[in-house]
């Protein structure tokens, strides 16, 4: 059964609008047995992700996403406590000397410390040429069995160009491809807020925000049966996704 290992809480400061809590509550009623939380450059939910996840019954699966210098994101998912203390230092080590919300990942910094750390890549990472000089480095850095390519579907035109690049890639490098949806909300009324996090973010006003807020609310947390409907022509994506879980 499907497992969503790309979420993202309100510790993802002004980029998503759950609480931890309140994805794994949502997690619950859906019927996940794990759910992975993917923090922007840092792990200040996990604690919080953690206890609720117990309560629940939940498997918690914990990384970040580390913004990249020249832009994007590199998600991470822990695979051992040697993985957790690997992120914990790249991401002091980003962080360390720039001014508060500026801390950027330059690629070379994961030389040596991706012992027990798997990598997502997606269009948010590799953009729309997922074979350019990026790619290569991550594929040389993470070798293949720890990198993943993950395809999104948000009913965007542009998702289904991006997703057979993305699957191209994976293909030609023989890399596991995985379905995430990307979760910046536990449910589809909180886009609403994610719209007004995303102005204050941009200091904009929501009347003058425009490209800048959600396209959609898809990036909610959906059910296995959802997900699988979404995917129904590439159902391997959905089962790679409950195996590496």
């Amino acid at each position: 059964m499907y497992v969503e290992l790309h979420a993202a809480s309100a510790f993802s400061f002004l980029r998503a609008s759950s609480l931890p809590e309140d994805l794994v509550v949502r997690a619950a009623e859906l019927g996940h047995s794990a759910l992975a939380l993917l923090d922007r450059d840092g792990l200040s939910g996990a604690p919080r992700f953690f206890k609720a996840a117990r309560k629940a019954g939940i498997r918690p699966i914990f990384g970040a996403e580390l913004t990249l210098e020249g832009g994007g994101v590199l998600p991470l998912l822990v695979e051992s406590q040697t993985g957790y203390r690997n992120l914990c230092h790249l991401i002091t080590d980003m962080k360390a000397g720039v001014p508060k919300g500026e801390g950027k990942l330059a690629l070379p910094a994961l030389e040596g410390k991706t012992t027990g750390l798997l990598a997502l890549v997606g269009a948010a990472t590799l953009g729309v040429k997922p074979d350019g000089e990026r790619g290569g480095l991550l594929l040389r850095i993470f070798g293949r069995d720890r990198l993943v390519i993950e395809v999104q579907r948000h009913r965007r035109r542009t998702d289904e160009t991006a997703s057979q690049a993305l699957l191209q890639f994976a293909e030609a490098h023989d890399l596991s491809a995985i379905a995430t949806n990307g979760v910046r909300h536990a449910r589809a009324k909180g886009r609403a807020l994610l719209d007004v996090l995303t102005c204050i973010r941009e200091k904009k006003a929501l009347a003058t925000a425009g490209r800048l807020l959600s396209d959609n609310g898809e990036r909610h947390l959906k059910g296995p049966r959802q997900m699988e409907a979404l995917f129904c022509d590439r159902p391997e994506l959905i089962k790679n996704a409950e195996a590496l879980a």
